[in-house]
């Protein structure tokens, strides 16, 4: 009855423990990745008033002019983009399906970060490309080797996640460097996902936009982290003109536009200061980097919310999720975003509390471990 294409997907395995929450008495949620903090009253005022001044209608395909003027005026400004075409899209997902359809054919190819977001190879299968990791391993620097490594003949593009979901890793200026010197030799367009360009604790956030030239880059970013919106599905794409019509395209018979009501309130989001929001997301990491040093191997996390440790030895994926449910808390095992059964994600956007109960149930859990 279904399709090949639909059959061959498999449910997130994000989502799947989403599902899993409901059935739970007071778990301690550390699986899924969003904000959980409110959208600022400022931005929920502004979209109220849209309601009921009638802005309820489609915008244009690309969005509100002056929205797209806003958000590249924004990105010159911090990230130094130069380009002057965007579109508004339903949240970065709505930004990288447009992108997959308007540059992959079936049978081309993509290099994705290995760990890597679970909707990137999930794409890559709907639209009949194939893929190949290029790995970030832990203290291991991305070089223009690595990545050369996975570059076949119809590689068509690269994706880099700075900073990352599900490692927290944040790229450094040699190694965007490096994605850039590599997409100009095999003549690749860059698919930058900046989702959590907000959320960086040790400097200032290092776009691609200062090292891939502008008309082989795809810059995807968006409001749903940053304000407390996933539940709006605000996202905005900035490319080359050709690319970016191509996505305009495809979304007038996909997404339509993207919310209309929401449109307006980002326009607002986008002059509210969110340092405090975004330091308190800080100590929530320090505190946690402190409390598992010595519990369990990781990199310390330069950006998103996100924390990516190693597993106790001799301990699967699938046992570590075990003993974690039995202490209530809930994690995703490594193997929802890479091939090697090494890690687990947890995230850190939730309140004091909540972080407080993981981390001892987390330090329970690795005692026996460590104590072998």
């Amino acid at each position: 009855m279904i399709s090949r294409r639909a059959a061959g997907v498999e449910a997130s395995g994000i989502r799947k423990i989403f599902e899993r929450v409901a059935s739970m008495a007071d778990p301690i949620d550390l699986s899924i990745g969003q904000p959980h903090f409110d959208v600022p009253e400022p931005v929920q005022a502004a979209a109220i008033a849209a309601m009921r001044a009638g802005r309820n209608r489609y915008t244009l395909t690309q969005g509100l002019p002056e929205l797209n003027a806003a958000i590249l005026a924004r990105l010159a400004a911090r990230d130094g983009y130069r380009g002057t075409h965007s579109l508004v899209t339903g949240g970065v997902s709505g930004g990288l399906l447009l992108g997959y359809l308007a540059l992959l054919d079936p049978g081309d190819h993509l290099l994705l970060p290995d760990p890597y977001f679970t909707m990137y190879p999930a794409l890559a299968q709907m639209v009949g490309a194939g893929w190949s990791p290029y790995a970030l391993r832990p203290g291991v620097p991305l070089t223009e080797a690595s990545l050369e490594a996975a570059v076949g003949p119809r590689t068509r593009a690269v994706l880099v996640n700075s900073p990352a979901n599900p490692s927290g890793r944040v790229l450094g200026p040699a190694e965007l460097d490096a994605v850039g010197a590599v997409a100009e030799r095999h003549d690749l367009v860059v698919i930058s996902d900046e989702i959590y360009d907000a959320f960086v604790y040790d400097g200032p956030h290092e776009s691609a936009a200062r090292h891939v030239d502008v008309g082989r880059l795809l810059l995807l970013g968006g409001f749903s982290k940053t304000y407390g919106m996933p539940g709006w599905r605000m996202g905005y794409a900035a490319g080359p003109e050709v690319l970016i019509e191509a996505m305009r395209r495809l979304q007038q018979f996909t997404f339509v536009c993207a919310p209309s009501v929401a449109q307006h309130a980002c326009l607002a989001a986008l002059e509210v200061d969110m340092s405090p929001q975004v330091a308190a997301y800080r100590r929530k990491r320090d505190r946690l980097v402190t409390a598992l040093a010595g519990h369990y191997e990781f990199d310390v996390p330069r950006g998103s919310f996100y924390m990516y440790p190693r597993l106790p030895a001799g301990l699967s994926g699938a046992a570590f999720v075990e003993r974690a449910l039995a202490e209530q808390l809930l994690i995703v095992p490594g193997t929802v975003f890479s091939a090697r059964d090494e890690h687990f994600r947890l995230s850190f956007a939730v309140s004091d509390e909540l972080l407080e109960r993981g981390i001892a149930a987390l330090q329970r859990i690795a005692a026996p471990v460590r104590g072998r």
